[in-house]
């Protein structure tokens, strides 16, 4: 399969990247939000038949991790950032596979302002995930962004702006961004889910392509980019 910029691709994320370096295809930034290998499922909702409540496919399946690491690497342009989303549970894991290739400079935590519901009975409120920095060489950050600490506090979304049981906060995927790269960069996502990294590279003027295994997840999230693409069309037309 050839894959091409400001494109999503409903297939398994280690055969989209084994596609782009058939294709000599790399990127300028990873963001990665893979499932956190907990066989996560939720107690909150009663409605066992709601859209959030379904199995995220892959999340007891650490060879998915293993695999996908290597192919990151050699997917990613030298001196390139890789930002990778995951849970407490697993942070050695995650850290270990990252360690095989690429050299972590933190691990931020990120502080979603409130806690999720988890086992109501015997288990405190999560509050927090992990987002392990790691370079690919040495990615310097832009001189003209600043330079911010390792607690970040952005809300998780929630209401009716949310299309995805784990979606991330759009203004916390531009922070990540607008700290490494320049318009027309190109942004990947492995497990593009809500299409948020792509939204986010969009309003950024960054070029984006992703993976999402997923049907209804791509089909819901592609709905998502081409809003935001529709919307930003408009606003060009009348130079708003």
């Amino acid at each position: 399969m050839i894959i091409e910029r400001n494109n999503i691709y409903n297939v398994d994320c280690l055969d989209g990247l084994r596609d782009m370096l058939r294709g000599g295809v790399h990127a300028d930034c990873v963001i990665a939000d893979p499932p956190y290998l907990i066989n996560y499922q939720s107690n909150r909702r009663q409605n066992k038949q709601d859209k959030f409540c379904k199995p995220i496919k892959n999340d007891s399946n650490p060879q998915l991790i293993v695999d996908l690491i290597p192919l990151l690497y050699d997917v990613m342009k030298p001196d390139t950032p890789l930002y990778m989303f995951c849970g407490s549970d697993k942070v050695d894991f995650f850290k270990q596979q990252i360690e095989s290739r690429f050299t972590i400079k933190n691990i931020i935590v990120w502080d979603k302002g409130n806690h999720t519901a988890g086992d109501l009975e015997a288990q405190y409120g999560k509050r927090y995930e992990f987002i392990i920095y790691a370079n690919k060489g040495r990615a310097k950050f832009n001189p003209d962004v600043p330079r911010y600490d390792d607690i970040w506090t952005y809300a998780r979304v929630t209401g009716n702006e949310q299309i995805h049981q784990n979606q991330k906060p759009i203004p916390l995927l531009m922070r990540i961004i607008k700290q490494h790269t320049k318009p027309h960069d190109l942004i990947l996502d492995p497990f593009m889910g809500s299409c948020s990294t792509a939204v986010a590279a969009h309003k950024l003027q960054r070029d984006f392509v992703g993976f999402e295994l997923d049907k209804d997840e791509y089909d819901a999230g592609v709905k998502r980019l081409n809003a935001e693409r529709a919307q930003v069309s408009i606003f060009d037309i009348f130079n708003f």
